[in-house]
């Protein structure tokens, strides 16, 4: 299976964004890959920047919705899956940071929400969203089986552990992160960390360009299971990479380091319990 990261600029011209993400697909599908991830919040200005602003709840609409049909048509015609996050309301009026899966014939497979919500400098996200309680949902395509964790979500184990218990040979990761975060030391290094200890491949697509008071860091990538970094953008550029990926090697990662194998669940009763404050 071949799969893509796609990193863009986007801005509060909703068109020419939608015209960027546009042509990735093309470029995807020109590759002759069969899935594209798309950054968070993937053809909207990444609005949490502002500080509660109630203007921005407008942009909200229903998944699937007009953004998921429109992505669906992309999927249809260029023969691909897509994976692509939106700022969603819900029919009881909440809101929330999700991801939507449409498949190469244009049918919306799934959806699935962020659920651990963070607040930073830059980041107002408890002002804009509700976090999710749909779990961690596992879909497949063409016999892949991925989770999907939205970005502040790739900081927790337990997501991971989740998708794994559930078969999941892929994680896909849509992210925000800016210059001035306090993971960015670490961005690469974490997920080929998380990547060997789940033995699962993760793909990881970031927005790029300055939306102030952020400044995208780009650096999309793809890491194998036994953590090596098999495509990784640059830090600017609007642009698209393509790899393929094969069960062998998740095999190869998982016996490498066997701690799926080695696992102890009868003593992890600690893990779902709230820690002292």
């Amino acid at each position: 299976m071949k799969i893509s990261v796609a990193q863009l600029q986007c801005t509060s011209d909703a068109e020419s964004n939608r015209a960027k993400a546009k042509e990735l697909v093309e470029l995807a599908a020109g590759e002759g890959s069969d899935l594209v991830l798309f950054p968070e919040m993937s053809v909207l200005e990444f609005f949490p920047r502002v500080c509660h602003d109630e203007s921005f709840f407008c942009c909200a609409e229903p998944i699937p919705g007009p953004t998921t049909e429109w992505f669906a048509q992309l999927a249809r015609q260029n023969n691909i899956h897509i994976v692509y996050n939106h700022y969603e309301k819900s029919p009881e009026h909440l809101f929330f940071d999700a991801c939507a899966v449409v498949n190469r014939n244009g049918e919306f497979v799934g959806r699935q929400r962020m659920m651990h919500i963070a607040e930073a400098a830059g980041y107002d996200e408890k002002f804009y969203y509700t976090p999710g309680w749909d779990q961690y949902r596992v879909f497949d395509l063409e016999g892949w089986r991925f989770g999907i964790a939205i970005c502040y979500d790739r900081h927790f184990p337990e997501v991971f552990r989740s998708f794994l218990l559930q078969g999941a040979e892929l994680v896909l990761i849509p992210t925000a992160v800016a210059a001035s975060e306090p993971f960015t030391d670490v961005y690469a290094m974490e997920m080929q960390a998380a990547a060997i200890t789940h033995g699962v491949y993760i793909a990881m697509a970031n927005r790029v360009g300055r939306e102030d008071p952020l400044h995208f860091i780009g650096q999309s990538m793809v890491i194998s299971p036994e953590g090596k970094i098999l495509a990784q953008l640059g830090a600017e550029s609007t642009a698209a990479s393509t790899v393929e990926i094969d069960k062998a090697s998740v095999t190869r990662g998982r016996t490498r380091f066997p701690f799926l194998r080695d696992r102890r669940p009868d003593t992890y009763g600690l893990v779902s319990q709230s820690p002292p404050l």
